[in-house]
């Protein structure tokens, strides 16, 4: 029979009320600081053919037409930075929820690898396949 799971309140609640503390102060930050207008670009801007120059670190004025100008490429910098450390962090999110484990181990298959010296990792969930019920494990 299964319990319903139960809320730890042991411990200090310092960890908290920092949480609290920092989630106040950078409501107040972002809330009271003052952006400048969106400049943008012009109508001739080139921004794809500025970045793809930038990237195959050519001369922008190479491949760029008579009615385009360039863009400063590294403006683009942060954004895709950001953009990195956001796919990073769900890649590693994906794979840590994928991960199964129990009490600190990782549940494997019980299958005998003579290949390699680790155990097969149960993918599925942990339920082994029965070939006699066309293998899908039911």
């Amino acid at each position: 029979m299964t319990s319903k799971p139960r809320l730890n309140t042991e411990g200090n609640f310092v960890a908290g009320l920092a949480a609290i503390a920092l989630f106040v102060v950078l409501g107040v930050v972002f809330l009271g600081v003052s952006f400048p207008n969106p400049a943008g670009f012009g109508e001739s801007a080139a921004i794809t053919k500025s970045l793809g120059a930038a990237m195959f670190d050519i001369a922008p004025s190479a491949i760029m037409g008579e009615n385009e100008a360039a863009v400063p490429s590294e403006g683009f910098l942060v954004a895709f930075e950001i953009i990195d450390v956001v796919l990073v962090a769900a890649l590693v999110g994906a794979v840590m929820l994928a991960r199964r484990e129990e009490a600190g181990e990782i549940v494997d298959l019980g299958v005998d690898n003579t290949d390699t010296d680790e155990p097969a990792v149960a993918a599925d969930g942990g339920a082994e396949s029965d070939d006699s019920h066309g293998g899908d494990g039911a």
